[in-house]
């Protein structure tokens, strides 16, 4: 895939997913920018409260970055990211009834890893140099967050440290950490957005 001088932003989805198979760090930042409202709004079809909003919306795009590689090109990348919003709104839904009855709270989502799965892309050595520069400059991104935001950011995107883990490791309410990197991650956005080029 021919992608020197172009911005990721114009790649289409299938491109995008293609370069995030190969942990183009990058890739998953467009994806996110590109559905991050549609994916909210239509959340808000099922949930009221904002802050369930926020948290099920951050949830989706972790399972779907997650499981990107079950994703089936033959269906609109759009179509599969709705449908694993919709499923973890009503997991939410769903469990909060069953807490508020003291039922057992198992999740009941569809199995998203039984969609084919995509073949990872062919090593190519160039495209190995483009995706490590555009992952160091993610990761300059984030050493230029403010303090407070870096410390979860790093745990969170690149330690895979879950919310209650920084909380408990840092001491600080868990509430607090999803705030932290929910701006930090609005805040790489912009960088990202106004980085003078995505390879």
């Amino acid at each position: 895939m021919e992608r020197t001088g172009s911005k990721l932003t114009n790649l289409t989805d299938a491109e995008l997913v293609s370069l995030a198979l190969e942990q183009n760090q990058a890739a998953y930042i467009v994806l996110y920018t590109r559905y991050d409202k549609g994916v909210r709004a239509h959340i808000s079809r099922y949930v009221s409260q904002q802050e369930d909003i926020e948290d099920i919306c951050l949830e989706s795009f972790q399972k779907a970055f997650s499981q990107i590689g079950s994703y089936n090109p033959a269906y609109k990348f759009s179509t599969w990211l709705y449908r694993i919003a919709r499923n973890t709104a009503f997991d939410h839904i769903s469990r909060k009834d069953r807490e508020k009855n003291n039922l057992p709270t198992t999740s009941i989502s569809e199995q998203i890893s039984e969609m084919t799965e995509i073949p990872a892309a062919m090593h190519n050595p160039e495209d190995e140099i483009i995706n490590q520069q555009e992952y160091d400059k993610w990761l300059a991104n984030i050493d230029r967050l403010k303090d407070d935001y870096r410390i979860v950011a790093k745990m969170n995107l690149i330690d895979n440290f879950g919310y209650k883990e920084i909380a408990d490791e840092l001491e600080i309410p868990i509430n607090t950490v999803k705030t932290r990197i929910r701006r930090a991650k609005a805040m790489l956005l912009k960088m990202m957005d106004v980085s003078d080029e995505l390879i």
